[in-house]
């Protein structure tokens, strides 16, 4: 049933806030606990007096609610997926189709050009596309300043670009080196080259079927006492099988019914772009710590990988384990919903 004229209607912001709510839902509370987990790993341990961690708790609930796939309630698929899914029997078509317009959101670098009272210009250094975001209702870009990069998410809702309010602000120090860590990230980076016409309810149902006939045979593994390991060795082999015809995590919302495909989606099961904002948060967090240290040696990600961050910085930091490799492999664990890989 339509909304009587006199009812305003709903803006990108009530879009978002209901979406987080339902992500904050009892049956996804284990599943966020263990979210909560992995994203501290990947990106850095805030504390309850941090300056930042207001802004830090809104990363991790935008990325667990985007980014994290479950391995519970619908295993293989986000929260937001899980809503759209739902959503399908609860909300009338014209509900679903503004909330089907955050399938837009991109997740990325962003580089302040220019500010207005009503508007920013940013430069998303990694599609190197420009957009003129739009405030959302509630705030305006307080704090916003020009020549400053930040993480953020950029949705398209109803012909305008909105930020959905999550920001990982970095130094300003550090603009030029982060350039140069994303030039050299796209560098290596794998893009998805898929094309074609995806309907993402059929997707996300196949990946599911997929998903749960990995995990009865491995069950059906695990009870066998006889020929035990040859059937574990079958079953890890057909789970390599699928996570390579399984498509993206993030194909299904990067593609939808659209035959455009966006250049947030790697070919890899692993997300690189999720996992490099990563290892720059973490980097962040760490600037914070140890101020008496250079900003650019704690971002120098080429150090830390060649060197160990500990040994870049005259071993400052007393980690056993580098904020790259740290990053890597909580990110990479994280993002696939933090089931350990068979072996």
């Amino acid at each position: 049933m339509n909304a009587p004229a006199d009812v305003p209607r709903p803006d990108i912001q009530d879009c978002l806030q209901s979406l987080l709510e339902y992500a904050c839902q009892p049956e996804f509370s284990q599943q966020m606990h263990i979210a909560r987990e992995l994203y501290s790993l990947a990106t850095g341990k805030v504390n309850d007096d941090d300056p930042f961690y207001e802004a830090r708790m809104a990363s991790f609930q935008e990325f667990f609610t985007f980014d994290y796939r479950l391995a519970e309630v619908f295993s293989g698929a986000t929260v937001f997926e899980l809503f759209l899914l739902n959503a399908q029997t609860t909300l009338s078509p014209e509900a679903i189709g503004r909330f089907e317009q955050l399938r837009s959101q991109q997740h990325s670098l962003y580089f302040v050009e220019r500010l207005r009272d009503d508007a920013i210009l940013v430069h998303d250094l990694i599609s190197n596309a420009r957009f003129v975001a739009c405030p959302l209702r509630d705030w305006k870009f307080d704090g916003f300043e020009t020549g400053v990069v930040f993480e953020g998410r950029l949705v398209s809702f109803e012909g305008r670009h909105y930020f959905t309010g999550a920001f990982i602000f970095h130094p300003k120090d550090v603009t030029g080196l982060i350039f140069k860590l994303v030039k050299n990230f796209l560098l290596e980076a794998t893009f998805c080259k898929a094309t074609g016409d995806l309907d993402w309810r059929a997707e996300l149902q196949r990946r599911h079927e997929l998903l749960a006939e990995v995990a009865s045979r491995k069950r059906e593994a695990e009870k066998s006492e006889k020929k035990r390991a040859i059937d574990m060795l079958n079953v890890t082999k057909h789970l390599v099988h699928v996570s390579r015809t399984v498509s993206n995590p993030q194909l299904v919302m990067a593609l939808g019914r659209d035959a455009e495909v966006s250049p947030f989606v790697p070919e890899t099961m692993f997300l690189d772009v999720e996992i490099f904002l990563q290892k720059l948060a973490y980097c962040n967090l760490r600037s914070f710590r140890y101020k008496h240290i250079d900003p650019l040696k704690v971002y120098d990600l080429e150090v830390a990988a060649n060197h160990g961050l500990a040994v870049g910085l005259g071993a400052s930091l007393p980690e056993t384990q580098t904020p790259l490799q740290g990053a890597s492999n909580a990110a990479g664990t994280a993002l696939k919903g933090g089931v350990p890989e068979a072996s």
